[in-house]
Parts: structure tokens; sequence; C-alpha cells
């Protein structure tokens, strides 16, 4: 009988999946949400400013149209003919800019260092020995002129006095008198040669310090004449630099110009976000459904064979033989 042979076969498993025939379901599937999603998110746009309009070109190509206000359109032309006449002053100003180096002819030459020629020289230590001599002499000569005669005088009082007193030459009182009075003016001479010394010492330092001075002065005056030409320079250099550079800020503010005027942007409204079809979950879904009715085919087919199993344990097979 039919119903033991269909018993005895097994039933067919579920085919297996195929990959290619799901990934292109899938891409399919994908493709069509981004269709959608891309056409409920192009919305035509209206402001104040002007309108943005999407249209279709086919094969999945659009267009987005802007236009601007009658009064913004008016405002753009006007830009555009402001423009249009700084650009043409600018390359006016383009063609008188300066196309050589920048040269510094003209410019005070650059002072490195200070010139010597003709300064009073440092003075050494004997470069006044003859000015001291001569202080010291006429010094000395200044003092002793002024005591001799003074000195001549007290002699010749002294010589008086002693002979006034019976105290004559040779004599020994007569001896220390003169000696005494000897010592005196030899003393003077001394005090005199000193006070000539130090006016000479006097005279040098004075001579020095005078020359050290006066060096020191003209060697001031180089150093502020060479200060002087530096400056002048650097001024001239800054000024030529000027002069170049206005040429160059002029163009870049031609160039620059006015901002420009905003064209309408498709604000739209809130952006649709459309997700793409699960293609998979619903194969997968499938699957577990064919796979869930082989496995009950399956367990039936066991649960019959056992029936079978327990029957031919009473000897009930081999009479359902004749059935065959």
């Amino acid at each position: 009988m039919s119903f033991i042979r269909d018993l005895f076969s097994s039933p067919s498993p579920p085919p297996a999946p195929n990959p290619t025939a799901l990934a292109a379901a899938s891409a399919a599937a994908n493709q069509d949400t981004a269709r959608l999603q891309a056409n409920l998110n192009r919305i035509d746009t209206y402001t104040p400013g002007g309108s943005a309009v999407y249209s279709d070109m086919g094969d999945d190509r659009w267009r987005m149209d802007q236009t601007l206000s009658p009064a913004n359109q008016a405002l753009y032309d006007q830009q555009l003919g402001l423009g249009g006449g700084m650009l043409d002053q600018a390359q006016l100003a383009l063609n008188q800019l300066p196309t050589g180096a920048f040269s510094l002819e003209g410019a005070p030459a650059y002072q490195t260092g200070i010139d010597y020629t003709g300064l009073q020289a440092i003075p050494g230590a004997g470069d006044f020995e003859a000015a001291r001599q001569a202080a010291e002499e006429a010094s000395f000569n200044r003092v002793m002129n002024r005591l001799n005669p003074q000195f001549d005088l007290q002699q010749e009082a002294l010589e008086t006095q002693l002979a006034n007193q019976g105290i004559g030459r040779g004599t020994e009182a007569y001896t220390r008198a003169m000696d005494e009075f000897g010592r005196r003016r030899s003393d003077a001479g001394i005090a005199a040669g000193y006070d000539a010394l130090s006016a000479g010492e006097a005279m040098r330092q004075g001579l020095f310090a005078n020359a050290l001075q006066t060096r020191g002065q003209q060697l001031g005056e180089r150093t502020f004449d060479m200060n002087a030409i530096n400056q002048a320079r650097q001024q001239y250099l800054n000024e030529q630099l000027m002069q170049r550079n206005q040429q160059i800020n002029e163009l870049a503010a031609l160039l620059q110009g006015s901002p420009a005027i905003q064209g309408p942007t498709p604000m739209g409204g809130s952006q649709v976000n459309v997700q793409p079809t699960d293609v998979t979950g619903a194969y997968n879904l499938a699957q577990a459904a064919e796979q869930g009715n082989y496995a009950q085919q399956m367990a039936a087919q066991q649960s019959a064979m056992s029936g079978l199993t327990g029957l031919a344990g009473i000897g009930l097979v081999g009479g359902m033989g004749g059935f065959a």
C-alpha cells in the first residue's frame, strides 16, 4: 500500500539558501529605500529671498533651480556691476605695480663703524712732561724771586746786628748765627721746591684730563653723526617700502570687494529617514518555518516507525503482509 511506502520514505529537507538571490533581493530593496528617501527629502523651498525648486531629469537624476527675489536679483546685479568695476580698477593698479627688485639706490650708506681719522690722540703718561717741568720751574722761580730779596735784606740786617754786638766774622758766634740763617733760607727753598713739584703734577694731570675730555667729545660727535646717518637710511627705506606696499594694499582692497549676496538655501522641513527593508530577516523567518515543518515530518515518521516495531512484537506485521 502507498501508506507503507510513504512510511518508509524520508521527507525532503528544505533547499539550501541561495546567497546570490538573497544579495540581489537586498540590493534591490536598499535601492528602492534610498530612492524613496531621496524623493521625500527633495522639498521645494520658497522664501522672501527667493526659491529653490527640484525637477526630475530621469534616470535618478534631479536638478535644483534657485531663483532670487526681484529685490535680491537687483542687488545681485548691482554687486556684479560693482565687482566688475573694482576688477577693472584692480587691473589698472596691477599694471602700475613695480616689477623690478626693491632697490637701495639713493639710500644713505650704512655706517658700520666710527672713523677715527683726525681725532685727538689718547694721551700717554709722558705726553705732558715738558709742560710739567715748565710749571715746576715757573712755580719755584716765582716763590724764590719773592723770597730771595727778603732773605738778602734779612742777611744784611743780621750781619749789621752781629757787628753792632761785637761779633766779628770768623768767630764761633758769627758762624752759628749765619748757619742758622742759612738753614732757614734753605728750608724755604726746599718748601718752594715741593710746592713747585705739586704745581707741575697738577699741570700734567689737568692737561691729561683735558686731552681725554677733548677726545671723548670728538668721539661722541662722531658716534652721533654715525647714528644720525643710519637713522636717516632707515627712514629712507621705510618710506620707500611704504610707497611700494601702499600700492599692493590698495590692489588687495579692490580685489576683496564687498560681501556676496547669498542665494536661497533649500532648508525645507524635517528630513525623512526611511529604513531599508529587512530582506535577510524575512528570509531567515521563512527558512526557520521550513526547517520546523521538516522537523515535524521527521518526528512523525519516527513515531510511525516506532509503532510498527511494536506491532511486530505481537505478530501483527506478518498478518498485514497480504495487504502489500
